[in-house]
């Protein structure tokens, strides 16, 4: 990935609004707790990835640390502002890599294009996950994989699913986040040939339900 010059670090922050550079920051921050916290769920579910990876909401490069030998990275973002922390982080685990400012729901790629697709709390901010969900099916090659890793919606009827409810609204004026999301029935439902999923508990208030999982087109 192409280094960013002075020249362009002038035009980002022309050209990005404050509020997408204090989110990446402030992601840029959460990032290393989150993980540590998740660090042997990454390990599990993304050490063998190989190839043309794309990871959608690819934040500010959480994941460089976790991927296995070979990967040629693709990250999407609507926020460019995450560009620099993420050629920072591809640059220091020697990973090819490269960036487009673009949504999930609309990937710039032909479809067949990638060998694996990633996201790791990302599905819960998308303003539309299925049609998300459909063009990563779009553009993974047949036998391409999904690899996720997203808080979920808790027990029906538990404590944690009406602390969850309660805090939503703060959650979707901070982050962007539908902490009650149930993600992972959402990517059951998008069409995927096999999916393999584990609840998965973190020490997060709010969004302690996870559920990492591998889905194949």
């Amino acid at each position: 990935m192409r280094a960013s010059n002075a020249a362009d670090t002038c035009i980002l922050k022309e050209i990005v609004p404050l509020r997408n550079l204090a989110h990446a920051f402030l992601l840029s921050r959460f990032v290393p707790r989150y993980n540590r916290m998740a660090q042997a769920v990454k390990r599990d579910l993304l050490a063998g990835t190989t190839g043309d990876v794309l990871e959608i909401g690819a934040g500010t490069g959480a994941n460089f640390g976790f991927f296995g030998e070979g990967v040629r990275w693709t990250g999407c973002d609507p926020n460019p502002a995450g560009r620099r922390y993420a050629e920072r982080h591809a640059a220091a685990a020697g990973i090819p890599a490269e960036w487009h400012t673009a949504p999930a729901e609309q990937l710039p790629f032909d479809a067949g294009r990638f060998d694996c697709a990633v996201a790791t709390l990302t599905l819960c901010s998308v303003r539309e996950p299925e049609k998300a969900l459909a063009e990563v099916l779009r553009v993974l090659r047949p036998g391409g994989q999904l690899l996720f890793l997203e808080h979920v919606r808790a027990v029906e009827g538990s404590g944690e699913l009406r602390s969850q409810t309660n805090w939503a609204p703060v959650f979707r004026w901070v982050a962007g986040c539908r902490t009650d999301q149930d993600t992972a029935a959402l990517v059951e439902r998008a069409g995927f040939s096999s999916l393999e999923v584990r609840l998965v508990t973190l020490p997060l208030p709010v969004v302690s339900p996870h559920a990492a999982g591998r889905a194949v087109k």
